[in-house]
């Protein structure tokens, strides 16, 4: 990002031509929008040059809003515990032990033992995952479907892990499907069927067994 910022120009002039060929291809030309003497509402700088205009107006501003919240984001914080990711299978190598355990200790207050305890956890859970050859959990709450009771301290850390907005984004999209679930038509919706509802849009992805679905409600209701 730091590189396109200082390469502004170039770089914006690749993808407003880019844009420019996209646009012709519909017949439409891009043109600077029209201006007047005073406006108070958007940005009035003085050009005439397209490329120049929507370059100052839009592409520097974005471009120092997204770095701003780059920053804003992975913060120095976030950098100390982002090596608990090295507890997720599929990562299980890509941080250094020593990283990892670090990073468990600024959340020493969180779970009982002590440094040597998460030492052995850590060493016993990775050699785990090392002597399994089929598919592994590839984010935190698969994770933690596979995390038993011999492992107490990497369990607490993997929800901790888990509550960082930057490691997941199923709850802004749980946020996301209500919206369009919970409307006015369904306004008298019970929890328990909203729940089934937002599952089932949340993981379309998962095939469902219609024959076992009804099977399933078949027993439920047969004493009814």
């Amino acid at each position: 990002m730091d590189d396109i910022r200082e390469n502004s120009v170039s770089k914006f002039e690749t993808y407003f031509k880019n844009a420019s060929d996209m646009a012709a291809l519909v017949g439409e030309e891009i043109r600077i929008p029209r201006l007047c003497g005073r406006q108070t509402t958007r940005c009035n700088i003085q050009t005439t040059d397209p490329i120049e205009w929507y370059r100052i107006t839009i592409f520097l501003h974005f471009i120092y809003h997204l770095i701003s919240e780059l920053k804003l984001r992975f913060n120095e914080k976030l950098s100390e515990v982002m090596p608990l990711e090295g507890l997720i299978p599929t990562h299980i190598d890509k941080y250094d032990e020593s990283n990892i355990i670090k990073a468990a200790m600024i959340y020493s207050e969180d779970w009982s033992g002590q440094k040597l305890d998460i030492q052995s956890e850590i060493s016993i859970w990775k050699k785990k995952w090392h002597n399994i050859q089929t598919m592994k959990p590839d984010t935190v709450i698969e994770t933690l479907k596979h995390c038993d009771e011999f492992f107490p301290i990497i369990k607490t850390l993997l929800h901790l892990l888990a509550t960082i907005p930057v490691t997941t984004a199923s709850a802004e999209r749980s946020f996301s499907s209500l919206r369009r679930l919970k409307n006015y038509l369904r306004s008298t919706m019970g929890q328990e069927r909203l729940n089934g509802l937002a599952i089932l849009n949340i993981h379309k992805n998962i095939p469902i067994n219609i024959d076992e679905v009804i099977n399933i409600y078949f027993q439920d209701h047969l004493e009814e």
